[in-house]
C-alpha cells in the first residue's frame, strides 16, 4: 500500500513564505496610497522610464528658474524701492535750490544742511543690500560701494574732505570761490573728480582725488584697456540673459552726486555775488539732470521686472503641465490601490489562519 507523505514544517514553510510576500505587498500598497506614487516607478511603467526621467529633469530645471526669477524680483524691487526714495529726496533738495537761481538768498546755510542730510540718506540707500548682496555695486556684491561721506576705517580722507580738498585746489586754498572764473575753474574741477577713468591710464596723485576709489568702491565703470566692465544679470529662463538695475557709479548718479556735494559742502549764502549764480545754477542742473535720467532707469527697471513676471507665469504654467504629465506616469489609482490593500488583508488572514491550523495538528489526531 501506498501512503502519501504529509509534511507539516514544509506547509509551514511555504505559508510563511506566502504571508512575507503578501505582508511586502501590503506596505509597497500602503506607501503608494500614502505617497500617490508607485512604490517601484521603473518597475511598473517600464518603457516609459526614459520619458518620465526627461520630465522630472525638464520641470526641476524649470523649478530652478523660477526660484531664479523670483530672486531678481525681489532683487529688482528692492532697488525700485531705494531709486524711488533717492527720487523723492533729490526732488524735494532740487526744489528748495530751485529758489536761490534768481538771487541769493540769506537761507543758503539750512540749504546746505538739507544738502546734508539728503546726501547722508542718498548713500545710505546706495548701499542697500539683498541677503549679503549690496544691489548698487555692480558685480562686486560683496562690500558697500559707496563710501560714508565722513570717511570710515579705512584711513583714507572722507569723501566730504576729498571734495572740499578740490575746491579749494581751485580756488587756490580758499573754502569757496570768489569770482566767476573761480567757479568755472571750480566746477571743472569737480567735474573731473566725478568722472571715470581706465583703470590702465596712469592713477592721480593722491589716488583717491578720484570719484572710483575716493567715493566709490564697487565695481569700476570700464576695465583696463577701456572696455565696459560687466553688469550683474540674471537668466530667468534658457534664451533670456537680462542685465538689470544701476550702478552707484552710472553716470546719472554721478551726476546727481556731484550736485549734492556742491551743495553740502559750501554755504551758498556766504558765497560772493560774482561767484554765486554760476555754482548755484550748475548744482541745480546737475541735480535736476542726474533726477531725470534715474527716473528714465527707474521706468526701464519697471520694464523689465514685468518681463520677470512674464517669464514666472510661463514657468509656473509650464510646471503645471509638467506635473500633470508626470503623475500620469508615476501615480497611483488610489481607488485600485485600496482595493489591493483590502485584498491583501483579506489573503493575509487566511494565510495566517491556515498557518495556525496546521500548527495545532499533531500525528495523533489520526491514529
Amino acid at each position: 500500500m501506498l501512503y502519501n507523505a504529509l509534511s507539516t514544517l514544509g506547509m509551514s514553510r511555504k505559508l510563511q513564505s506566502t504571508m512575507t510576500r503578501q505582508q511586502m505587498d501590503l506596505v509597497r500598497a500602503n506607501e503608494e496610497v500614502a505617497t500617490g506614487v508607485h512604490a517601484d516607478v521603473a518597475a511598473t511603467i517600464g518603457a516609459s522610464t526614459g520619458r518620465d526621467i526627461a520630465l522630472r529633469n525638464l520641470f526641476d530645471r524649470t523649478d530652478e528658474y523660477v526660484k531664479t526669477a523670483d530672486l531678481l524680483d525681489g532683487r529688482m524691487k528692492m532697488m525700485d524701492s531705494a531709486m524711488t526714495s533717492i527720487i523723492e529726496s533729490g526732488t524735494d533738495l532740487l526744489a528748495a535750490a530751485s529758489t536761490g537761481l534768481g538771487q541769493q538768498s540769506p537761507t543758503g546755510t539750512s540749504l546746505q544742511v538739507r544738502a546734508r542730510g539728503v546726501l547722508d540718506q542718498v548713500v545710505g540707500l546706495l548701499n542697500a543690500s539683498a541677503g549679503n548682496a549690496y544691489l548698487f555695486a555692480g558685480t562686486a556684491l560683496d562690500q558697500p560701494p559707496m563710501r560714508n561721506v565722513d570717511g570710515d576705517k579705512s584711513g583714507l580722507r572722507s569723501p566730504m574732505q576729498i571734495v572740499r580738498d578740490a575746491i579749494q585746489s581751485a580756488t587756490g586754498g580758499a573754502e569757496m570761490p570768489t569770482t566767476a572764473a573761480e567757479t568755472a575753474a571750480v566746477i571743472a574741477r569737480l567735474d573731473d573728480l566725478f568722472a571715470v577713468r581706465d583703470p590702465a591710464t596712469p592713477a592721480p596723485t593722491p589716488l583717491t582725488d578720484t570719484f572710483e576709489g575716493g567715493l566709490y568702491t564697487g565695481t569700476t565703470s570700464v576695465q583696463p584697456g577701456g572696455g565696459a566692465s560687466p553688469r550683474v544679470s540674471g537668466r530667468p529662463a534658457d534664451s533670456s540673459t537680462i542685465a538689470y538695475g544701476v550702478q552707484a557709479n552710472d553716470p546719472m548718479m554721478r551726476e546727481l552726486l556731484e550736485g549734492i556735494y556742491m551743495l553740502a559742502a559750501v554755504d551758498t549764502s556766504k558765497m560772493d555775488v560774482d561767484a554765486y549764480p554760476d555754482y548755484i545754477r550748475t548744482a541745480v542742473d546737475k541735480l535736476s539732470a542726474g533726477l531725470g535720467n534715474l527716473r528714465e532707469a527707474t521706468a526701464q527697471l519697471g520694464v523689465q521686472r514685468a518681463q520677470i513676471a512674464t517669464l514666472t507665469e510661463q514657468h509656473k504654467t509650464q510646471k503645471s503641465i509638467l506635473s500633470l504629465q508626470i503623475d500620469n506616469l508615476e501615480g497611483v489609482d488610489l481607488y485600485e490601490a485600496s482595493t489591493r490593500i483590502s485584498q491583501l488583508e483579506a489573503q493575509i488572514d487566511a494565510t495566517a489562519n491556515a498557518t495556525a491550523r496546521i500548527a495545532k495538528l499533531r500525528l495523533t489526531n489520526y491514529l
